[in-house]
């Protein structure tokens, strides 16, 4: 028999195991498979000729929607658990590759990089972004568009020194449920965040026991003013900013989101 509680807080202590790379890559596909905004967005700033790379492909979401004849898009990521599913859809004009963002090696310059969904906030070094930038400098031509969304953390949560909490739920496939739990912190010291996923999978099924698994990592949450002179360093110019994607101002007080088109000089 298995009982259910009203509230999953009801349940007794749980232990969180770490979370494996595959499972995580599952997680992502099921929460972001369907989820189009951003694509929407890099699709009215991209260019509409010429290859373009993406950091940070996981499971080829972005680049599946992008990607067309004129514009092939090569995506590259360093976990082959994410390369394996965005392989599993083929595309005629996608190709993946396990290759480091600090690391970027082509032949060839592209028409535009692509970093998308924070993917730049997991370096939380000046001088490892910058190593990055330099990279993606390396491999576009000049007057190439670097297009990316930062997270950014607006004057509230700054000025909050407790955990924020965020809570998902989604259905389990094959029966179930899966609880997301997002726990954020913001380290004025270090300008970065402290940030916590925890999964409760909860199978809701007699002799199918719970599972718990976490992951821990900090994200960098520097100011614009701070990102746009990295930029500036790595000579790279702003052509727009926007604050949401439907090319919204950015606001600071509001903003959590920002997203940026730069010129490689």
């Amino acid at each position: 028999m298995v009982k259910i509680y009203r509230d999953y807080q009801d349940e007794p202590g749980d232990v969180f195991q770490p979370l494996p790379e595959e499972l995580a890559a599952g997680f992502y596909a099921l929460e972001m498979e369907n989820f189009s905004e951003d694509s929407v967005f890099f699709e009215n700033t991209l260019p509409q000729h010429g290859a373009v790379l993406e950091m940070g492909c996981g499971t080829g979401r972005v680049a599946r929607h992008l990607a067309q004849e004129n514009r092939p898009i090569t995506g590259i990521d360093i976990s082959m658990p994410m390369l394996q599913l965005a392989t599993q859809h083929r595309h005629p004009h996608c190709s993946f590759l396990c290759m480091d963002m600090l690391a970027p090696a082509f032949r060839k310059p592209f028409e535009a990089i692509l970093i998308p969904y924070n993917t730049l906030n997991l370096l939380t070094g000046e001088q490892t972004i910058l190593r990055c930038l330099r990279g993606c400098k390396a491999n576009l031509r000049r007057k190439g568009r670097l297009i990316m969304q930062l997270f950014m953390p607006t004057t509230d949560f700054l000025s909050n020194d407790r955990t924020t909490f965020q809570f998902q739920m989604f259905n389990r496939p094959g029966g179930g449920r899966i609880i997301k739990e997002i726990r954020k912190k913001y380290l004025p010291e270090s300008q970065t965040v402290q940030l916590e996923e925890r999964y409760r999978i909860r199978p809701m099924q007699e002799g199918v026991a719970n599972e718990d698994y976490h992951t821990r990592t900090c994200i960098a949450a520097f100011s614009l003013e701070k990102w746009l002179a990295l930029f500036a360093e790595a000579n790279f110019t702003p052509k727009h900013i926007y604050g949401n994607y439907t090319c919204g101002p950015y606001d600071a007080a509001l903003s959590s989101c920002c997203l940026l088109v730069l010129e490689c000089q």
